[in-house]
């Protein structure tokens, strides 16, 4: 499983992603353009000192992500997704993708694809914070696929 970031506008989600990265194992990829600058020190106040220790992968825009990974092992995260993570399988799918902070992922991303999921919460709610999505997937992720 990798985690990926789509165009993130907050440093300090970045800076817990990355933390979260160098906590699981699982690599983290961020597509640009970014809404902050990458050494702003609020990513390194939340990454603290784990920058060493996280696989991070930077992409200059989606296109040159998509020639990089095969899409068709790709779930996009969205309030619009048509699945729970708790009812489906994630280890067959390669990479997570979430959007940016405050519009989630394009119209144009998502309606190429069959594979939108959602993370469970209260009909009154908008989103997740993405630090947090991120995290809640990667563990339900760990949690599925855990060997002693």
């Amino acid at each position: 499983m990798e985690i990926v970031l789509y165009q993130p506008e907050i440093a300090g989600n970045v800076g817990a992603c990355i933390r979260l990265s160098a906590n699981t194992g699982l690599p983290l990829n961020i597509i640009k353009p970014l809404g902050f600058n990458f050494q702003e020190n609020k990513i390194r106040r939340a990454g603290l000192d784990y920058h060493d220790l996280a696989t991070v992968s930077m992409y200059e825009n989606w296109s040159e992500f998509e020639e990089d990974v095969t899409i068709e092992n790709i779930a996009y995260l969205s309030t619009k997704g048509d699945k729970n993570i708790w009812d489906v399988e994630l280890k067959k799918y390669t990479h997570f993708v979430f959007g940016p902070e405050s519009i989630g992922l394009p119209k144009d991303i998502l309606e190429n694809s069959n594979n939108t999921l959602t993370i469970p919460m209260n009909s009154n709610s908008r989103s997740i914070n993405l630090a947090n999505a991120v995290s809640i997937v990667s563990y339900e992720y760990l949690r599925q696929n855990y060997e002693e």
